[in-house]
């Protein structure tokens, strides 16, 4: 029996998962009870439920704080039954017999205080050992006091450690299966953020070739415009020239015949004027040549600082550049439209100082006419013929002329707007590509850093349960050395009755350190063993059966002795 008693100080706290006793003030005529429930690996619940049974009649059910704490007074001689419970978790019950023998009716009993942890319930896990006691709490007239049954404690122990190992390893199953649909879950999410990114890039890729599809094909609707505007003008030039010269045939027709009259002298002046305008038609021409090519040079310069600008904007924004290259291009066919209106004005001006000098022939020829009609009338036929052919065939050199410069600058045009159309295309599909390969870079990188975080998420996770495995081998090699101190302590008890005679001893020596005073009681039933130990820098502390007590229990205990 005192071996018994003894085990029940180091084997309870296991038994109840943290159900102990204090015992501080006394009562009278009643037994107070004090408690806790907690719940294993939460927080305080506001659900738990304490209810109290007499036998199998429900008595009431029992206030529970916040704090999970309660306190109630039991009548004297009943038979209880405490159920704690709350929703989702195992329910656990203790009894408690107040039974005392009458000779203890109006003696004060020690307070029980106990502590109980509730389990979650998780299916398949067979939890039929709970609904019995996990304790008993009854009269020992050995002590004159309330303890357990430690009897029914080591009876129920086994069954008990197996249903909680087995809800143990329920939670770690839910806690890992959580955790697996998290990284799942996070992983899909992660899927699908990649998917919508590269539906968004493919999204922006088409979108870009549609505009540089739209913008090729406005290029060649407008160039289609502009060649059918150059066809109109051309011809409604092609038709203005016929009707000058049919108009200029007419007027020449009609004064064929005084210009018949004109003598030697109007011959020799036509050819003098003839002379002078070929050269000046021929330095006209020399110059509109030299300027032609002032202006391509000019042009190809322009277009080479133009290069070397775009070289050196390429790092700003495609948007910009852009509409740069589309002011460049507006600039570039005005200043050609400028130059064609200026080639336009100035052959129109040729051919307005030709009709004024030739005017100016004429009414010279008029003047001269009056004093030599007669003497060259005979001549002025052969000679009216050969100026008439030769200004025929000048001015059909000149038009040739001016149509092979025009001809030649359009070509020209064509061949710059063609090559500078293919080099912004150029430029555009690979500034595109760049972004297009550094949006894929950027996708990747943060894709990377998504998995790595994903990792390391997953590496944390995993050594806080290896940290959680051996802080529980821990707490495990600890319970076991527990138990096996307090078997090795029942196995010294179980001698000292042997050792010592009934009654009370009080020892008293000096050891490392310390001045240990220890008294052994020994009566049929039960050996407990008090020890007061005295540290040399100052602290005492009190002991019974190897269990830590206050200095005024201790006190108490033995002055009964």
């Amino acid at each position: 029996m005192a071996r018994k008693i003894i085990k029940n100080i180091f084997v309870l706290s296991i038994l109840l998962n943290g159900l102990f006793i204090s015992k501080s003030l006394y009562s009278q005529n009643y037994l107070e009870v004090k408690g806790r429930v907690t719940f294993k690996n939460e927080s305080s619940g506001t659900d738990e439920k304490l209810d109290l049974y007499e036998g199998k009649n429900f008595v009431k059910s029992i206030p529970v704080e916040r704090n999970g704490k309660f306190n109630i007074d039991l009548e004297i001689n009943k038979d209880y039954i405490f159920e704690f419970s709350a929703d989702g978790h195992v329910t656990k019950k203790i009894s408690i017999n107040t039974e005392v023998p009458e000779k203890y009716a109006d003696r004060s009993f020690t307070p029980i205080y106990f502590a109980v942890e509730l389990f979650r319930q998780y299916e398949g896990v067979n939890t039929l050992v709970f609904t019995q006691p996990v304790g008993i709490i009854k009269f020992y007239e050995g002590i004159g006091d309330f303890d357990y049954d430690v009897d029914y404690s080591s009876e129920i122990r086994s069954k008990i450690d197996k249903a909680e190992e087995a809800l143990e390893q329920a939670r770690r199953d839910e806690l890992e299966e959580k955790r697996q649909e998290e990284i799942a879950k996070k992983q899909q999410e992660l899927a699908a953020q990649q998917a919508a990114e590269e539906a968004e890039r493919l999204r922006k890729i088409e979108e870009a070739k549609a505009a540089a599809e739209a913008r090729r094909k406005a290029e060649e609707q407008r160039k289609i415009q502009e060649e059918q505007e150059k066809e109109r003008i051309r011809q409604q030039q092609a038709e203005e020239a016929e009707r000058r010269r049919k108009e200029e045939a007419a007027r020449l027709e009609a004064e064929r015949l005084e210009r018949e009259r004109i003598a030697e002298q109007q011959r020799k002046a036509a050819e003098e004027a003839a002379r002078l305008k070929a050269e000046e038609e021929a330095r006209q021409k020399a110059a509109l040549e030299a300027k032609l090519k002032a202006e391509e040079e000019a042009r190809k310069k322009a277009a080479e600082e133009a290069a070397r600008l775009e070289a050196e904007r390429k790092a700003k924004l495609l948007a910009q550049q852009e509409a740069e290259a589309e002011q460049r291009r507006k600039e570039e066919e005005a200043k050609k439209e400028a130059e064609r209106l200026e080639k336009e004005r100035i052959a129109e001006q040729q051919r307005k100082e030709a009709e004024e000098r030739a005017k100016r022939s004429a009414e010279e020829a008029a003047r001269l006419r009056a004093a030599e009609e007669a003497r060259q009338k005979a001549e002025a036929d052969s000679l009216r013929k050969v100026a008439e052919e030769k200004a025929r065939l000048e001015a059909e050199q000149r038009e040739k002329e001016l149509a092979k410069i025009e001809a030649e600058a359009e070509q020209r045009r064509k061949e710059e707007a063609a090559q500078k159309a293919l080099e912004e295309e150029k430029r555009l599909a690979k500034l595109a590509e760049e972004k297009r390969l550094a949006e894929q870079r950027k996708k990747e990188e943060e894709a990377a850093k998504a998995q790595a975080e994903l990792e390391k998420q997953e590496q944390l996770k995993k050594d806080i349960e290896a940290r959680k495995a051996k802080a529980l081998a821990e707490k495990l090699r600890k319970q076991n050395e527990v138990y096996n101190k307090a078997q090795q302590a029942a196995e010294e008890f179980q001698n000292v009755k042997k050792d010592y005679p009934k009654g009370k001893t009080v020892e008293e020596f000096d050891k490392f350190d310390m001045h240990i005073t220890r008294t052994i009681v020994i009566d049929d039933e039960v050996v407990r063993i008090y020890l007061k130990v005295e540290h040399d820098w100052g602290a005492t502390y009190f002991f019974r059966n190897n269990q830590a007590i206050s200095q005024e229990l201790y006190t108490v205990e033995l002055q009964d002795v």
